[in-house]
């Protein structure tokens, strides 16, 4: 099924990446950034960046980067409509 490009930028603005993430990883804040540990490796320093201004993460020891759709898609394991309802669902 064909999603709109209207309607998963919608559910995209409604899902504050910073809300989402914080339900995997415990997130503290330096400088404009909030960092923790990545959810997609093991590691002990964290290297994991999320930036609320843009509204995307990165680790900088996996290279693992996006959205709010390609952080749920990761961590839950979804396909990308999946991830689309969870977070649709989120926001109501």
């Amino acid at each position: 099924m064909l999603y709109s490009e209207e309607i998963i930028e919608e559910v995209r603005i409604r899902n504050d990446i910073v809300g989402v993430v914080s339900g995997y990883v415990h997130l503290e804040r330096r400088g404009r950034h909030l960092m923790g540990l990545c959810p997609f490796h093991g590691e002990k320093t964290p290297s994991f960046s999320v930036d609320p201004t843009k509204q995307l993460f990165y680790c900088f020891g996996c290279q693992r980067g996006g959205n709010v759709f390609h952080f749920l898609m990761g961590i839950e394991n979804l396909d990308f409509p999946e991830a689309l309802r969870q977070l649709a669902d989120r926001a109501n």
